[in-house]
Order: structure tokens, then sequence, then C-alpha cells
């Protein structure tokens, strides 16, 4: 989601801080049990 730069959005080494949840559920839950989708809720979209 955006955060309207209240955090910091690379990490130290410069990459992007990001989380891939699809992976995570899938240890969680077994490989294909769940898809992780994005729903895009924000009205202002077209400037993200």
């Amino acid at each position: 989601t955006a955060d309207h730069g209240m955090a910091d959005m690379h990490n130290k080494e410069g990459d992007p801080d990001v989380v891939y949840l699809q992976p995570i559920m899938g240890d969680m839950l077994g490989a294909g049990a769940a898809r992780v989708i994005l729903p895009i809720t924000d009205p202002y979209v077209v400037h993200h």
C-alpha cells in the first residue's frame, strides 16, 4: 500500500522494503491452498 512518505520504502542496502505474502501463506496453509490478491481501494490510484 502507499505509505505517503510515512516510512522508508527501501532497506539499508537500497533494495525495496517489501514483504511477499504468497510464500508466507503457502508455508502457513500449504502450497496452493490460498492465493494472495491485491485489492486496490485507494480512490487516488491514478497517481500511484
